[in-house]
């Protein structure tokens, strides 16, 4: 019994551990490692029901000729539903958005500019800690100024 309760706490102390780090990644690995996921408990149900109902295997073709021939309508029927479209926001930043941003005064000089945003990548670079987004944006923000 002992062994159990110790075997418990190794175990919840791995999927807590994978769990903070799975939580901790950028938005693109984020999406990707849920995708996968999904993908191999989705396997494992389908080979569960399989082994419970081997005459399933049988039907599996049929599912995918229908799948196939109906391809269009799901699609449709995603677009409309799941994926909405994002409104497209301008790629550019304006110049007080952009100042804002690297925390200066609308009459800063090159220097100041360039001086500023190597202290902000320093703290923000995500390499050290830091945010994929706020990297961008600090990156955004020198290319207005400068671009």
């Amino acid at each position: 019994m002992l062994y159990y309760i110790i075997f418990g706490i190794i175990l919840a102390t791995i999927l807590l551990s994978l769990f903070l780090e799975f939580i901790h990644e950028s938005h693109e690995k984020f999406k990707k490692k849920i995708k996968f996921i999904s993908s191999i408990i989705l396997v494992i149900i389908i080979l569960l029901i399989m082994t419970r109902f081997p005459n399933i295997i049988s039907v599996i073709p049929a599912v995918f000729l229908i799948l196939y021939r109906w391809r269009v309508f799901i699609n449709f029927l995603l677009q409309t539903f799941f994926f909405k479209k994002r409104s497209n926001p301008s790629k550019s930043l304006k110049k007080e958005d952009a100042y804002e941003i690297l925390g200066l005064k609308q009459n800063a000089s090159k220097n100041e500019i360039l001086k500023r945003y190597q202290e902000l990548i320093k703290k923000n670079h995500p390499d050290k800690g830091g945010s994929e987004w706020i990297t961008k944006q600090i990156n955004k923000a020198r290319d207005t100024l400068l671009g």
